[in-house]
Order: C-alpha cells, then structure tokens, then sequence
C-alpha cells in the first residue's frame, strides 16, 4: 500500500482510504510572480509541489494541488504579479486547515516555494489556527536552503535569493523547457540604507528582475539540491509527525 498520495490525481475514495491509515497532509505553497527573464511566473509553485512530492516520497503524506497565489506583497504592481492581501491570506491559510480536520486529516505540512509566505503562516497559526482547529501544523519554506547557499558559487542578495543561481537550478532539473538560459543574468540591485526597514521593497530596486547570479546555475545542482530539500524537508516532517504520534505508513516500497 502506498505511503504517499497524489490529491489532485485520486478518487473520492482512494482519498479516503489514505487519510485512514495516515492521517497527514503536505500543501505546497507558492506564488505568481515575476522572475526575471529568463524564468517563469510559476517557478515558486513549480518549486514547492516538485519539493512537496519528493518529500512525500520520502516520507508519507496526502499531497494537495499547489496553491499557486501567495503573499507577494514585494510585487505589487508589476506586471505578472498576483497577491494576496496578508488577511486574505491568513484565512486561505485557516480555510485550507479548517477542510483538511473536517475530513480526518491530523497534521499538515505547509510547504511554501515563495519566502513572502512563512510570514502570513505564522500569524494563521497563531491567530486562527491553534486552540482553535484540531489540526498539529508545521510550517516555512522547503529544507536544505542554507545548505543550498553555502554550496551555491554565487552570493545570495542581502542574504536573499530570487531568481538566482539556486531557484534558476531548481527550475532547470524541474522543467528546463520553461528556462532560457540565453536570457539568464547575474544581478546584484542597489538598496538604499532603509531597505526592509521601510515602504521599499524589491519592486523598488529590480532592475532585471534577477536578485544574484543566475548565469551560475545548472541541471545537475538543481538535481542536488533538489535532492537535499527533499531529504531535509522529508527528516523535519516525519520527526513532527512521530512528535505528535500521528500514525506513520509502513515505507519500504518506495514510490
């Protein structure tokens, strides 16, 4: 029996079987933005349910369809840009939990590909989720970033990365045909000194819409660091999981 399930591709009853025997639930979370010219406005969404799948795989767990807006307040206005207001959010957020306990489901993974995300995550778990919902909640962005940085051959931009050498990787071991790499660019945009302490946000300063170097990006460590977000997000979940004893399915054949 398999350990891991595919949502948006099961039956009603497949479904229901599943969450019998393992009552836990991955939901990838992404955003519709720009990323430069070289990528796709759905690279986030593609990144978090390729890494929610693998991780599943890994691990156990019902994955659900990507949800592909997020809080992509940094973007607004510009062209390709779809957001979500912080409250909007938040009760997407609780709305999507709410479902899942109403059906079974006990614990839930939220994996987010966008680093606007964990923000809004965060305050819906502690304002409208916990004491509130019968639901354990693990939240943030998929594991193995920091590795991910110290093995890139860029540097991130102020300690931040988008469109770089890491998500131009990812993208070009998930769906190459999406990357132009003959559009690809290495891009470091001033900040003035208020920068995340004020109004200014990233739509202020892009210039290419790249934040690091994407030229350094290739197939093979997006394979690997593909890898280790997988590996890494699939150790924290079933350490959650075995936390809060939620039954976990026998994974000796792995899918």
């Amino acid at each position: 029996m398999t350990h891991w399930l595919d949502m948006g591709r099961s039956t009603m009853p497949e479904i229901r079987a599943f969450v019998e025997r393992c009552p836990a639930a991955i939901v990838p979370l992404g955003s519709t933005e720009q990323h430069g010219p070289h990528l796709p406005t759905a690279t986030d969404t593609l990144i978090a349910a390729r890494m929610a799948s693998e991780c599943a795989r890994l691990s156990c767990g019902l994955v659900l369809p990507p949800i592909p807006l997020g809080y992509a307040w940094v973007w607004q206005g510009v062209p390709s840009c779809l957001t979500l207001s912080f409250d909007t959010y938040m009760r997407m957020v609780r709305d999507t939990v709410e479902s899942l306990a109403s059906w079974g489901v006990q614990a839930v993974y939220l994996m987010s590909g966008h680093g606007s995300n964990p923000q809004p995550l965060k305050h819906a778990l502690r304002e409208m989720i916990d004491g509130r919902i019968a639901m354990h909640v693990l939240y943030g962005m998929y594991g193995g970033l920091a590795e991910m940085t110290r093995q890139a051959d860029s540097d991130t931009w102020r300690g931040d990365f988008h469109a770089d050498e890491i998500e131009t990787s990812l993208m070009l071991a998930i769906e190459p045909e999406l990357v132009n790499m003959g559009l690809a660019v290495c891009d470091y945009p001033d900040a003035p000194a208020d920068y995340g302490m004020s109004d200014i946000a990233m739509r202020h300063v892009m210039r290419t819409g790249v934040f690091g170097d994407a030229t350094r990006a290739s197939a093979e460590k997006g394979q690997r660091w593909l890898a280790l977000g997988a590996e890494r997000s699939a150790a924290q979940w079933l350490a959650f999981l075995d936390s809060r004893n939620i039954p976990i399915p026998n994974r000796k054949d792995q899918q």
